[in-house]
């Protein structure tokens, strides 16, 4: 199931997708499997990589196509990602990389056309607190994501300066949790501590509803507002190494389908109970949080 409608009263998962470049493709092994299954997605929540494959996603852009084109990237194609100088010939400024793909293969322009409601997480620098993108020009939000400090400038938009999304929330589940009533889903994969992740501590459920994760001191604290929590086995792949697309696809999808039972029964317990409280979608403005 590729949309359902906006808002708070959705039935269906809410997905928070955090940032961690080349370990980002485990989130389109997650969809995979929750569209092959047809575990409704109401909403989707991005950081840096899963904002922009969250948004390819919710634009209607096959999996497969998008995985074949992370197999084709190389890390010199983010350092293209701010806008170029201009074209000496032309008298106009060049398409950065993103500009490019959203012109290329996107048939929405802003994030409010997005078929799926999605917000793409940036930091306000300014500020350091979170500026999400509900609306306005996509190439924009998604490049003010993607601008990791140090590789990529940051992004000027209506006297803010935005950076990657990452900052403030590496998995934005706090924010997909303010934004959508619904079931909260995040998929973490920019640990870089293989000892923090094993194959028996892939999926946490932390819903009250009917199981309780351990908590452990040490737990990030975006990790207590996912109702569940997936972290996909994709330590031992290099945050630049674009070659292990396939690998990273894999264990998303491994992940998932080990979800998939608490999804199951978190949504249906869900239902039962009825629609849960929550603030509806915004689509007027970006949200200062």
């Amino acid at each position: 199931m590729r949309s359902l409608p906006a808002g708070g009263d959705a039935e269906g998962i809410a997905l928070a997708l955090g940032g961690g470049f080349s370990r980002g493709f485990a989130h389109l092994g997650v969809l995979e499997v929750f569209e092959q299954e047809r575990i409704p997605v109401s909403a989707i929540v991005g950081t840096s990589i899963g904002a922009l494959l969250g948004a390819a996603y919710a634009d209607g852009i096959p999996i497969r196509d998008l995985c074949e084109l992370g197999r084709r990237v190389r890390i010199r194609d983010f350092l293209r990602f701010h806008q170029t100088a201009p074209d000496t010939k032309q008298g106009a400024p060049r398409k950065d990389s993103i500009g490019r793909f959203v012109q290329d293969w996107f048939r929405a322009r802003s994030v409010e056309e997005l078929p799926i409601p999605t917000a793409i997480v940036t930091t306000d620098l300014d500020t350091g607190a979170p500026f999400v993108f509900a609306s306005g020009p996509l190439d924009v939000a998604l490049r003010a994501s993607c601008a990791f400090p140090g590789l990529v400038k940051p992004v000027a938009h209506e006297g803010r300066l935005l950076a990657d999304g990452c900052i403030v929330a590496p998995v934005p589940t706090a924010i997909a949790s303010r934004i959508n009533g619904g079931c909260v889903f995040g998929v973490s994969v920019g640990s870089n501590d293989a000892r923090s992740v094993s194959a028996a501590n892939i999926v946490k459920v932390f819903d009250p509803l009917f199981r309780t994760s351990h908590h452990s001191e040490m737990e990030p604290s975006w990790a207590r507002h996912a109702d569940i929590l997936v972290e996909p086995l994709v330590q031992h792949i290099d945050w630049n190494d674009f070659s292990r697309v396939n690998e990273a696809f894999a264990a998303g999808a491994a992940a998932a389908r080990q979800a998939l039972s608490a999804v199951r029964e978190l949504l249906d317990r869900r239902a039962k109970r009825g629609p849960v409280p929550g603030m509806n979608f915004p689509r007027e403005r970006g949200l200062a949080l």
